[in-house]
């Protein structure tokens, strides 16, 4: 399991000595110190130091599975980093009456000590423990003392075997001291864990344009507006307009019902326009992929095609078709070219023109058929509205209303308010949590502690991994 303090390793290693040696000698005016051998703050004549002095990642854990796995629309994870500790472990006494002679050998001895206590405990987990000496009944596991135990942490401590030039140049590099002796340890391999991240990655707004052979079909480009009302303080560049629009390519059309767009919504979201050559034909079909579904079944991804041709069918399309360009207005429900009503949900979709040329006057008339290649675009759910509902400042609660009554379990939801998360849940009441409405299926009610939070509040709502355009909650 990874951790986020180095500290907690050292203090480990630290008790793991401490209780070996009391168990093991006789001397109990030992110091067991995280600082660098040469600190002479220590008031006890005799130290032990255990000192990390170097840290350097694991190149094997490059490749390891973020933990945990990542799941959702739009989630990113990292994998932990893992580090080798070195340590380097000296031993100094300052005792007086020993002479110097003795003092050389008592460091010596507590050295031989380290060395023992360390070979016989590679490896700490959870179930390492030092015996205690008596009369003290026990001691506890060494990861306990540390903060680690209970969490899958693997400790493990390796004697580097550093040759004598490397060890002398380590302590005479300005050839100003003598070498001491010393003991060279890695630890291995700790996980040092990344944080998790709330919000999402901010859309791709444009991409580059491709080459192609002439003379077929094709989509060269997929775009659309982002508009959207900024909060009260907050003014448009043009004081006359409504809304600021924002090009989105890769497009971003908005998913809205039949009728007309109420007026806090703009119409333009709605838009999508296909652009490329060779779009014109006796029959022209635009074919779709996307999560769809046939009357009340839950949407899945489905395959099927509009004819560009019979604008009547779907007249709320508002279906626009030229030589070089297809234009849709992206709704919640379509009839096929099959007959078939269907309803659209938010989510990642893909794009195909199908140019059809008659071959006979025969009937039916019969087509030869090219289509272009898929081209992909996101059907994103339209924020009509964020309503302040009342409640405390450390629960603060909201309703989003969405343009379209078209939520259900099946969908993918993604809440990210102010940068903070806010998680699936049945009370929606309490802070950090939202529910939907079953009775009244274009809401989703939420609550945000705003003890450190101020209006504005930002919303970034994502449906089956497509983003809204942005909103704001104001109080």
């Amino acid at each position: 399991m990874a951790l986020t303090d180095l500290s907690r390793v050292t203090v480990t290693l630290l008790t793991l000595l401490e209780q070996a040696l009391a168990r093991d000698t006789n001397v109990s005016t030992i110091e067991f110190s995280a600082a660098p051998p040469d600190d002479t703050s220590s008031t006890m004549p005799n130290v032990v130091s255990v000192y990390l002095f170097h840290v350097m990642e694991d190149p094997h854990g490059r490749n390891w599975t973020p933990t945990p796995v990542p799941t959702g629309p739009g989630a990113i994870g990292q994998t932990p980093l893992g580090l080798v500790l070195h340590y380097l472990v000296t031993a100094t006494s300052s005792v007086t009456d020993e002479g110097a002679s003795g003092r050389t050998l008592i460091e010596q001895r507590l050295l031989g000590y380290v060395a023992r206590a360390f070979h016989e405990v590679p490896v700490i987990d959870d179930d390492t423990t030092i015996p205690a000496v008596p009369p003290a009944l026990s001691n506890p596991p060494l990861l306990e003392t540390g903060n680690l135990r209970g969490a899958d942490n693997r400790i493990q401590i390796l004697l580097r075997p550093v040759g004598l030039d490397e060890a002398v140049n380590f302590w005479s590099a300005e050839q100003d001291r003598l070498t001491r002796v010393s003991l060279f340890y890695e630890v291995r391999v700790m996980l040092l864990e990344t944080p998790e991240r709330e919000g999402s990655a901010p859309p791709v707004l444009s991409v580059a344009e491709f080459v192609s052979v002439g003379g077929r079909p094709t989509l060269l480009r997929a775009r659309s507006l982002l508009g959207f009302a900024l909060p009260a303080g907050h003014p448009l560049a043009d004081p006359t307009a409504p809304f600021r629009f924002i090009e989105a390519s890769p497009a971003r059309p908005a998913l809205f019902p039949p009728g007309a767009a109420p007026a806090g919504v703009p119409a333009e979201n709605a838009r999508l326009t296909l652009e490329g050559g060779g779009l014109q034909g006796d029959r022209v079909h635009l074919s779709l992929e996307g999560p769809v579904a046939e009357g009340a079944n839950p949407p899945a991804p489905r395959r099927f095609r509009i004819d560009l041709g019979d604008p009547g069918t779907n007249p709320d399309w508002a279906i626009a078709a030229d030589g070089v360009r297809l234009a849709v207005d992206v709704r919640t429900t379509v009839v096929d070219t099959e007959g078939t009503t269907l309803t659209l949900y938010p989510g990642l979709y893909k794009a195909r023109a199908v140019i059809g040329i008659q071959m006979s006057e025969q009937m039916p008339p019969r087509y030869l058929e090219r289509s272009s290649a898929d081209i992909a675009f996101a059907v994103v759910p339209q924020i009509e509205s964020v309503a302040l509902l009342g409640g405390p400042a450390t629960a603060r609660q909201f309703r989003i209303t969405l343009h379209g009554a078209y939520l259900r379990e099946e969908l993918e939801i993604v809440l990210v308010v102010a940068g903070r998360a806010i998680l699936r849940g049945s009370d929606p009441t309490l802070a950090g949590v939202y529910d939907l409405d079953a009775l009244n299926p274009d809401r989703i009610d939420f609550a945000l502690d705003m003890s450190d939070l101020s209006s504005p509040l930002p919303v970034q709502l994502l449906i089956n991994g497509a983003e809204a355009p942005p909103a704001w909650g104001v109080v």
